[in-house]
This record gives structure tokens, sequence and C-alpha cells, in this order.
């Protein structure tokens, strides 16, 4: 068995030169310029913003679950039928390693609009990872500002990539989205118990460097800039709201005496006000991967997460409450004398309408696979206008940001 690791290590190692090359092409195909003589359409100015993050589930080759994972004939039915639909995309597990898909997507995507994006960088020939994080953010809005970092460890089946977070600041019309995409250690539940706790303690020191990342990125930027845009961190953050037996509860509930669902949004709370969007939405968590065999996927999902239905993809709404101490020290003295006035607070950002949440399926049509992906999207739009005919309210429960001191 380690002789046959070694040989495809040397492979793998062998063909970065040849992916190095491929990212180097490709990164300097001219997406980003914009036409400086044409004005900004109707639609660009009016209509919402939809927002997707998806695992696409494109792990580099030979891995496949069920001998075949179909990934150039999914990503070819879903260039075709639903990357048109999405305005910004964060994806997850499409990754560069002996393969172009990511490439290809950047392309397909510049050909309806997406001409933005942020990728994650191919390891260096010298680097003790593999491949790539696997995330990449399309936008058909400018990015303006971009940044990523990668997590200090993975273990598992997820050492073989430096998996991290993506940042870009995305200009919409004279607001900012800030978004965060990221992707958190697995936990696999054909693995042994004490592998199984380990994943999970990985998983929360990546949920103290995650919120790390965002708050001393977020200390860089103008507070009128924040408070007029949003704040969103997206992506597959393998910690079930479900809670389901199979994640070893037993072992969380013991050390933490609650979920860990609930630790990571306590923890998120650091930041500000925290909103779950699907639970906004929903009142509930819907699952977004594992799904019964009898309903959609036979193909990718494998045997130990057929039927688990786990809650695993989120879109989370970071309201920044600069009255929290932490917000006084570091860079951000730079913006002490900034007065935001909370009265105005809906009138002039840009808003998560909650009401447009949805999970995508996005199902298969006469193909060998049931799902375009094992993991469902989730999206939600946003928008930057002032007169809203969807509900968007905020429950009683949540609070708004206070007035800067």
């Amino acid at each position: 068995m380690e002789e046959e690791e070694l040989s495809l290590y040397n492979k793998l190692n062998e063909e970065k030169t040849k992916e190095n090359y491929i990212q180097k092409k490709t990164s300097n195909i001219d997406l980003n310029k914009t036409d400086k003589n044409k004005k900004a359409t109707s639609t660009e100015d009016s209509k919402n913003i939809r927002l997707l993050t998806y695992n696409f589930f494109c792990r580099p080759p030979p891995v496949n679950t069920n001998k075949d994972d179909y990934k150039d004939s999914r990503l070819e039915d879903f260039v075709k039928e639903e990357l048109p639909k999405f305005d910004i995309i964060c994806f997850q597990e499409l990754f560069t390693t002996l393969n172009d898909r990511k490439h290809r997507m950047i392309r397909e995507g510049a050909k309806v609009g997406l001409k933005y994006y942020y990728s994650s960088k191919v390891p260096s020939f010298f680097s003790k990872y593999l491949c790539d994080s696997g995330l990449l953010i399309l936008s058909k809005y400018e990015i303006v500002d971009n940044d990523s970092y990668e997590y200090y460890i993975n273990i598992s089946g997820d050492s073989v990539g430096n998996k991290g977070i993506l940042y870009s600041k995305i200009k919409i019309n004279d607001k900012f989205l800030f978004l965060f995409n990221t992707h958190l250690q697995a936990s696999y539940f054909d693995d042994s118990p004490i592998n199984i706790n380990c994943t999970i303690q990985v998983r929360m020191s990546q949920t103290e460097e995650l919120i790390n990342y965002v708050y001393n990125k977020l200390l860089t930027i103008p507070r009128d800039e924040v408070n007029s845009g949003c704040v969103i961190i997206a992506g597959d953050f393998n910690i079930d709201a479900n809670n389901y037996c199979n994640i070893n509860t037993k072992y969380k509930k013991l050390k933490y005496n609650c979920t860990e669902y609930e630790i990571f949004e306590k923890k998120l709370k650091k930041l500000g006000t925290v909103i779950d969007v699907m639970k906004q939405k929903l009142n509930g968590h819907e699952y977004t991967f594992g799904n019964n065999e009898n309903e959609y996927d036979k193909v990718l999902t494998g045997k130990a997460d057929m039927n688990s239905k786990q809650t695993l993809d989120y879109i989370w709404e970071i309201i920044p409450d600069f009255s929290l101490p932490i917000y006084n020290h570091g860079m951000n003295k730079l913006n002490k004398n900034y007065s935001y006035d909370d009265k105005n607070y809906d009138n002039h950002k840009i808003k998560v309408l909650y009401d447009t949440f949805e999970v995508q399926h996005f199902l298969a049509k006469n193909r060998p696979y049931q799902q375009l992906s094992d993991h469902f999207g989730i999206s939600v739009d946003l928008s930057t206008s002032e007169n809203q005919s969807l509900n968007n309210s905020i429950n009683e429960e949540t609070e708004l940001p206070l007035k800067n001191n």
C-alpha cells in the first residue's frame, strides 16, 4: 500500500509544473477588463443579486467514490443549465491538480457575465500538499480586493489539500460585499471513533482561525464601507446543524455540553450579530448532504454517508458590532472618529433578502447520476435597493448592531 501511495505522490508531483503553467496561462485571460465606454446596464443597477454556495465535488483524479464520479459530464451540465442563473458563486471542491476543470469553469463563467474571479493558489512543487483548497469565487460584479488564508492543519482524507479561506471585496453599485468562502475539515463516518474525534478538534481550531481572519480583515476596512455593505461567510463547514448521532455527538456533549453547531454559532458572535440565512428563512434546517438513496443520488454519495441527511452548507450574514471591545484595538483606531447612524441602517445597506433563500438540488436528467454533486447548493438574493417588496425583517431574537462609540 505504501508503494502505491508513493507512486501516486510521484505522479502528482510530476504534473505540478504542467499544472502551474495552466494556472498561469488561465489567470492571464483578460476577464476583469470592463469597457469604460459602456454604461452600467439597468439590470445591474436594479435587479437583486443572486448568491450561491456549492460544494461541486470535483476531486482530483484518480479519486472516485463509486468507480466514476462523472466529473466532466457534471461540470458540462452545470455550466449549460445552472451557471447563468447566478451573479456570485462560491465553489468548494473544485480542485486543479491533474485537471483543468476549475479553469473551464472560469472560462465558461466569463461567457455568461461572471467575468471576475478569485481562485485558490496551486501548491508549490515543494509543498506538503498535493492539491489546492478547491475554492473559487465567480462574480458578475467587480472584485476590487482579494486575499486568502490557509488553515494550520488538515488531517485524515483532507490532509492532501491546503484547505483555507478565500476573501473577495466585491463592488455592487457604490457599496461593497465582503465575501468569505471556506471549506472546513470533514469527518469520515467509516473512520475510527478516535479519528472522528480528532477531526472535530481540527474543525474547532479552524473555526477560531476563520473568526480571527475575518476579524483582522474587518479591522483594515473603513467602518462606513462595512456598515453600508454586507459581510457574508459561506461554504461547506462540515458541521451538521441537525447533530446526527453518526458524528459522535456523545463525545461533543461530554466535552462541550452543547452541539458543534451551537459552538460554532457562539464563536461567530464574537464578531457581532450572526444570522444563519437558512435558519432565518426556514426556522430550522434542511439537509444539504447525505440524502435518501430512494429520493435522489445513488452514485456520488458513499455508503457511509447515505441516508445521513446532514446540513453542512451555510450562508452566514455577519453584522459587526463595533461597540464590542475587540474592535477598539489595532488598526481600527484609524476609524475611531467615524460615527454611524443606526437609524438609517436599513436605508443604505446591502440587504440579504432572507425570504429568497433556496436549497438548490441541481438534479440531473437522463444521466447515470441523479444530481450534479453529492451536496446540494444553497442560494439567497442580495439587494441594494431601498424599497423592498419582499419580507426582509429580522426575527425578534436577532439584535441589530449598536451605534459606534
